[in-house]
């Protein structure tokens, strides 16, 4: 008898993370899931595959999500705070207005990821990758940015202050309104006539 794989409904999907005291889902595969304002604080979801996943409103504090496949995800007004997101792939999530203070994003790949609004305050994001991200509005007061690649990303109205942007790649990204760290000096893009 061949096993056949189905997709679990929501409901079913809730009652197996309620059911679960271990809260731990190393390599969970929750692609496509709606998960709107589910509470999983300090879960263990390493490597997890969230692809396409509806976490509105999820309570993910704490939570380790290192590794974890992101891609697409919705994560608007999440609560992130000090989740450990290291090496994961959000390409292309919208983490719109999410908190995401003091979270290790090292590394993490955030290419196209939307994070208008977005506290990042005192997060790591070294070696990150915020190609054309869109970080409008969004709290970056106190994160390392150490060599993170912010090639054309919107910027627009964030806040850096104390921000460390060194080695960080700004090139091409809208700096318009942004609140920069003290002594920043911003690359003389100037072609000149």
């Amino acid at each position: 008898m061949a096993n056949e794989l189905r997709k679990l409904s929501r409901e079913e999907v809730l009652q197996i993370l309620r059911d679960t005291a271990v809260r731990a889902f190393v390599k969970a595969d929750l692609r496509n899931a709606d998960l709107r304002g589910l509470s999983l604080p300090y879960a263990n979801l390493t490597r997890a595959l969230l692809g396409k996943a509806d976490l509105t409103e999820a309570d993910l504090e704490g939570a380790n999500l290192a590794g974890a496949h992101l891609a697409g995800a919705v994560l608007v007004e999440a609560r992130l705070m000090g989740a450990n997101l290291a090496m994961a792939n959000l390409e292309g999530a919208d983490l719109t207005t999410a908190d995401l203070t003091a979270a290790n994003l090292r590394g993490a790949d955030l290419t196209e990821a939307i994070l208008e609004g977005a506290n990042l305050s005192a997060t790591d994001l070294v070696c990150a990758d915020l190609i054309r991200a869109n970080l409008v509005g969004a709290d970056l007061s106190g994160a390392d940015l150490l060599g993170a690649n912010l090639n054309n990303a919107d910027l627009e109205g964030a806040d850096l202050k104390g921000a460390n942007l060194e080695e960080a790649n700004l090139e091409g990204a809208n700096l318009r309104g942004t609140a920069m760290p003290d002594g920043f000096e911003a690359p003389d893009c100037d072609k000149g006539g």
